[in-house]
């Protein structure tokens, strides 16, 4: 659990993914608010009893990527845990 304003978690995955593989990972996971800008695919996720609702960015470099969950609302310096979940099971999909 981080704390931060707002609350996130971030991770490395090694390895090259492409964008179409990550945005058939969110859809396996059910999110289903996804946009592209440029190498990086953006994700809006619902409300929920955790949080206001995340923001999943995942930016696609050569041999790896960065995943970043964040709360939506500013304020929130506490996530109990959801934006870690929301990245490993984003990771285990694709890590298939």
């Amino acid at each position: 659990m981080t704390f931060s304003f707002p609350a996130f978690h971030e991770q490395i995955l090694p390895g090259a993914h492409s964008i179409e593989a990550v945005e058939a990972a969110l859809r396996k996971v059910g999110w289903q608010n996804i946009q592209r800008q440029g190498d990086t695919v953006i994700c809006r996720i619902g409300m929920n009893l955790y949080s206001f609702g995340e923001t999943l960015d995942i930016a696609l470099a050569p041999g790896y990527a960065v995943l970043r969950s964040a709360c939506i609302l500013p304020t929130q310096c506490l996530d109990w845990g959801k934006n870690r979940r929301n990245i490993e099971k984003l990771v285990a999909i694709l890590r298939g």
